[in-house]
C-alpha cells in the first residue's frame, strides 16, 4: 500500500521481527540497556509495566543462548505491587527534579515528524545549524557540512521494504558503495525522464550565453528589499518619468519607481532562446510569423515594431500602446501571443519541476525546505477582446505558434466562433469597418484554454485552465455585481498577465465593464478551489499581486478613459510605458467637399461643469443661428458622441416642438429606414445622430446640407466620413443650397486629444490655448 506524505517523511524504524510477529530479544536487550522514564512511555508500555512488572515479559523473549529462560516465570502479586510502588516513587522524584517541565501532553503529528527528523543522522547537520542560528550563534557552517547537506539532498532512493534497509546496514562497505552507485544511476534516469516530460527546464537558468531570466526574478517568491519601497512610491504616485522618441514606437513616456536605463536599450533580438523564450516555441516562431517579416531577410525574426514591443513585454513592464492600426494589428497580436505562451509554459514547467522535486525528496526522506511557486488558482493569462472574431484570430495564432499536435474541442470552437456561410458583409464599407466586423461579432463570450506539452484543450474548466479569452460583457456576467449571491471572480485571483486588444472598441460597448474587470483582478478568492496553500507565493497572500501583474493594452488612439486606467491600475513595480504618436496634419485633410469648417471653443471653469456649459452654449448660441433662415434650418445633421447627451438634446427638442428624427444605437432597423427617408425628403429638419450608431452601421446619410458636431468623435475617421455626407449629391439640392453647406464643431480644452487627431497636434495645442475661440478651416 502507498504511504502518506507524512509517513514518507518519517524515518523508517528498523527492528528485527520474530516469526510470531513480536519483537526479538536483541531489540529488547538494546532497549533495556538505556534508562527509560515512566513519563516517556507509551500507553501500551505503561499497561505492560503495570501488568507484568517489566516492559517486555521475559517469557515472550526468545534467547537461544540461555535455555533456562524458556521456562515461564511466575510473578507474585506482592512483587508486582512492590515494583509499581518503586516506579511511582521514581516517577515522582523525576517530576520534582524537572520542575521547569509542565504537565505532559501528547505531542502533535507535526512535532513527532520534526523530532524524528532531528534525530536522524541525515538531517542532524541541518537542524544543528538551525538551532545555532536560533541561539544567536553566527558561526558559518563548514564547507564539509554544506557538502554533506547537498549530498543528502541528492541522495538516492531508499527501498520500500524494511528488510532491504536492514541488509544494507549489516552489509560491508563494498555492498554500500555498489547500492549507492545503483541508486545514483536510477536518480539520473528519473531526472532525464522528468526533463522529457516537462520540456526544456534549463531555460530558467543563467549561462550558456543566455540573458538573465527576468521571469524568475520578477515572479520569485522572495522579492528584494526594494520591493516594498517601490510599492510605497507607486501608492504615493512618485513615479520617475522620462520621455523619449523611438523609431519604431514613436513617442514614449516611461514611468518607473526608480530611474532605469534599460527601457531605452534597443539592441535587436537575434535569438529567442537567448532572451529566455522556450526552445519549443522559438523554433516555430519564424514560420508562424512569416506573414509579418520580410521573407527575403532570413536574419530577422521580428519586425522593428515587434522587436521593440517584445523587449518591453519580456521585461514584464506594463504597456499602453496607442498606435495600433490595420497595418500592424497582426504584428502586435503575434508578439503578445508569443509572450503569453512563453509565460504559460514557464509557469507550468516550474510547477511540474518543483512537484517532482518534492516527490523525490519525500521518497528520499530529504528536507528541501519551503517551495512556493503557485497562486490561488491556475489561470495566469487573461486576454480581453471585443468580439468573437478577434478570439478566432488569437486562437489561430496560438495553434500555429504552440506546435500542439492535438486541439480538443477545436471543431466546436470554430462552429461557435466563426461566421456562418450565409452571413455576408457589405464590401462597400470602409476598411476599418470590414476588419472590425468581419466574422462573428457577438460580444458575449468566455473561453477557457488548457495547455499541455502536446495539446490544447478548448472549453476547459475555468479553474483548470491556463488562459481565458473573453469579452468585457462575458466577464462582467460571470463576475456579477457586488452583493450578488452567485458572484464568481476567484478565477481572476492569480492572473499574472492581462491583455486588452482593440481597446478602442470597448468605448463603443460599455467602458464600465472594463473598469469592473480591473476591480476584481488579483483579489483574495472566496474559496480555496483545491489549491496547495503551502505552495502559494507570499506576495499573493499579502495582496501584492497587483504590483507584479503585467498589463498590456493596445488601442488605436489615446483617450481620457485610457489615461485614467493607466494611472489607476497600471501598478507594475517593473515600470510602465505610455506609447503614442504625434499627428502632423490630422484627418481633416481627407475631407472631400469644399466647405468651410468652423471650430468653436467652449470655455468652462472645470471638467465637472463641461456638460452643462456645452449644452447651454448649444441651445443659446448654436441652435438659434441654425433657425435664422429656412435654408439653414432644414437638412441639418447633429452629431452627438455620448448617448447621455443624445437623450438630453432629444428631450429638449421634444419639449420645444422641433421637427427632428432620432437615430441612435438602439433604433430598430425599421426606425432607421424611416428616419433616413424623412430626412432625405426634407419632411423633418433635424437628425440626431450618435457616434455609436455610426460605429456599428456606417450609414451614409443623404440629404445632409449642414453638419453640427455637438462634440468631437473619438475616432478621427468619423469626422471625415460625416463631413463627406455633404458631398453626397442628389437632384433636389440647388446651387444656392450647395453654397450654404456648412460644418460647425464645438470643443473645449478638455478635448485636446480628440482635436489633435483631427487637425494635428501642433494646431490643437494652439487652438486650446489661444485667446480667440473661433477657428476656420476651408
Amino acid at each position: 500500500m502507498g504511504r502518506s506524505a507524512i509517513s514518507k517523511a518519517m524515518p523508517k524504524k528498523v527492528r528485527e521481527q520474530h516469526v510470531s510477529g513480536l519483537s526479538s530479544a536483541k531489540s529488547s536487550k538494546r532497549k533495556g540497556d538505556q534508562a527509560v522514564k515512566f513519563g516517556s512511555l507509551s500507553r501500551k508500555q505503561k499497561n505492560d509495566l503495570k501488568e507484568y512488572g517489566t516492559l517486555i515479559p521475559q517469557d515472550f523473549e526468545d534467547n537461544d543462548d540461555d535455555e533456562s529462560n524458556k521456562r515461564r516465570r511466575v510473578v507474585y502479586e506482592e512483587d508486582l505491587d512492590r515494583a509499581m510502588e518503586e516506579e511511582e516513587i521514581q516517577f515522582e522524584s523525576d517530576k520534582q527534579d524537572e520542575s521547569d517541565e509542565e504537565t505532559w501532553e501528547k505531542p502533535s503529528a507535526y512535532s513527532q515528524l520534526v523530532g524524528s527528523l532531528q534525530k536522524t543522522s541525515k538531517n542532524r547537520v541541518f537542524y544543528d545549524r538551525i538551532k545555532r542560528e536560533q541561539e544567536g550563534i553566527e558561526e558559518e557552517a563548514s564547507e564539509d557540512e554544506y557538502d554533506m547537506v547537498d549530498e543528502q539532498e541528492e541522495g538516492s532512493e531508499l527501498g520500500d521494504d524494511d528488510e532491504e534497509l536492514d541488509d544494507k546496514e549489516e552489509s560491508g562497505e563494498e555492498e554500500e558503495e555498489e547500492e549507492e552507485d545503483d541508486a545514483e544511476g536510477l536518480a539520473e534516469k528519473e531526472e532525464e525522464e522528468d526533463q522529457i516530460m516537462i520540456g526544456d527546464e534549463s531555460s530558467d537558468e543563467e549561462g550558456n550565453g543566455r540573458a538573465e531570466d527576468i521571469f524568475s526574478r520578477h515572479f520569485a517568491d522572495e522579492q528584494p528589499k526594494q520591493f516594498d519601497q517601490d510599492i510605497s512610491r507607486i501608492v504615493e504616485r512618485k513615479w520617475t518619468m522620462e520621455a523619449f522618441e523611438d523609431d519604431a514606437l514613436k513617442d514614449v513616456v516611461s514611468y518607473t519607481p526608480t530611474a532605469s536605463k534599460s527601457i531605452k536599450e534597443s539592441k535587436p533580438i537575434t535569438d529567442l532562446v537567448k532572451v529566455q523564450v522556450r526552445a519549443r516555441i522559438a523554433k516555430i516562431w519564424k514560420k508562424a510569423n512569416k506573414n509579418c517579416v520580410d521573407p527575403e531577410d532570413e536574419t530577422k525574426i521580428f519586425t522593428p515594431l515587434q522587436d521593440r514591443l517584445f523587449q518591453q513585454f519580456n521585461a514584464y513592464r506594463d504597456v499602453l500602446y496607442c498606435n495600433r492600426s490595420l497595418d500592424n494589428a497582426a504584428e502586435i497580436r503575434n508578439a503578445y501571443v508569443l509572450h503569453a505562451l512563453n509565460h504559460i509554459h514557464k509557469t507550468r514547467d516550474r510547477i511540474m519541476r518543483n512537484t517532482n522535486r518534492i516527490t523525490k525528496a519525500q521518497t528520499d526522506n530529504v528536507d528541501i525546505g519551503e517551495i512556493r511557486d503557485q497562486g490561488f488558482t491556475r489561470p495566469k493569462v487573461l486576454i480581453v477582446v471585443p468580439f468573437r472574431n478577434s478570439a478566432v484570430d488569437i486562437v489561430d495564432a496560438m495553434i500555429r505558434l504552440s506546435g500542439s499536435e492535438q486541439q480538443e474541442n477545436k471543431r466546436r470552437f470554430y462552429n461557435e466562433y466563426k461566421l456562418r456561410e450565409e452571413d455576408t458583409v457589405d464590401d462597400t464599407k470602409p476598411a476599418d469597418f470590414l476588419a472590425t466586423f468581419k466574422g462573428n461579432i457577438d460580444d458575449h463570450f468566455r473561453l477557457a484554454i488548457k495547455f499541455t506539452r502536446k495539446s490544447m484543450k478548448f472549453y476547459s474548466d475555468y479553474y483548470g485552465a491556463d488562459m481565458i479569452i473573453a469579452s468585457p460583457l462575458g466577464l462582467r456576467m460571470m463576475i456579477g455585481a457586488e452583493g450578488d449571491k452567485k458572484q464568481d471572480f476567484d478565477f481572476l485571483s492569480s492572473i499574472e498577465l492581462v491583455i486588452f486588444d482593440q481597446a478602442n472598441n470597448f468605448l463603443m460597448q460599455n467602458w464600465e465593464h472594463v473598469e469592473h474587470i480591473f476591480q476584481y483582478l488579483n483579489k483574495i478568492p472566496l474559496d480555496t478551489h483545491g489549491c496547495d496553500i503551502s505552495r502559494i507565493k507570499n506576495w499573493y497572500l499579502d495582496k501584492k499581486a497587483k504590483y507584479l501583474r503585467q498589463t498590456l493594452m493596445f488601442t488605436d488612439f489615446l483617450t481620457p478613459e485610457f489615461n485614467a486606467v493607466f494611472n489607476k491600475y497600471f501598478l507594475n513595480v517593473a515600470g510602465k510605458l505610455k506609447i503614442k504618436q504625434k499627428y502632423e496634419d490630422g484627418s481633416i485633410l481627407d475631407v472631400i467637399p469644399q466647405v468651410q469648417q468652423t471650430f468653436t471653443r467652449v470655455d468652462t471653469t472645470s471638467l465637472a461643469a463641461m456638460d452643462d456649459t456645452r449644452f447651454k452654449y448649444f441651445i443659446e448660441k448654436t441652435l438659434p443661428g441654425l433657425r435664422k433662415s429656412a435654408i439653414m434650418q432644414s437638412h441639418t445633421l447633429i452629431f452627438i458622441p455620448s448617448y447621455f447627451d443624445f437623450v438630453r438634446i432629444r428631450n429638449y427638442f421634444e419639449d420645444n416642438m422641433y421637427s427632428y428624427e432620432p437615430l441612435c444605437e438602439y433604433t430598430t432597423p425599421k426606425g432607421i429606414t424611416r428616419a433616413r427617408g424623412q430626412f432625405f425628403h426634407g419632411r423633418t429638419s433635424f437628425m440626431l445622430y450618435t457616434e455609436r450608431v455610426h460605429f456599428f452601421r456606417r450609414l451614409n446619410i443623404r440629404g445632409t446640407f449642414h453638419v453640427v458636431f455637438y462634440g468631437l468623435p473619438d475616432h478621427p475617421q468619423f469626422y471625415t466620413e460625416i463631413v463627406n455626407f455633404l458631398g453626397l449629391k442628389f437632384n433636389e439640392a440647388s446651387a444656392a443650397e450647395e453654397a450654404t453647406f456648412s460644418c460647425t464643431a464645438l470643443f473645449s480644452r478638455y478635448d485636446q486629444l480628440k482635436l489633435e487627431r483631427i487637425v494635428g497636434t501642433d494646431r490643437a495645442q494652439k487652438m486650446c490655448s489661444a485667446q480667440k475661440n473661433v477657428f476656420m478651416f476651408a
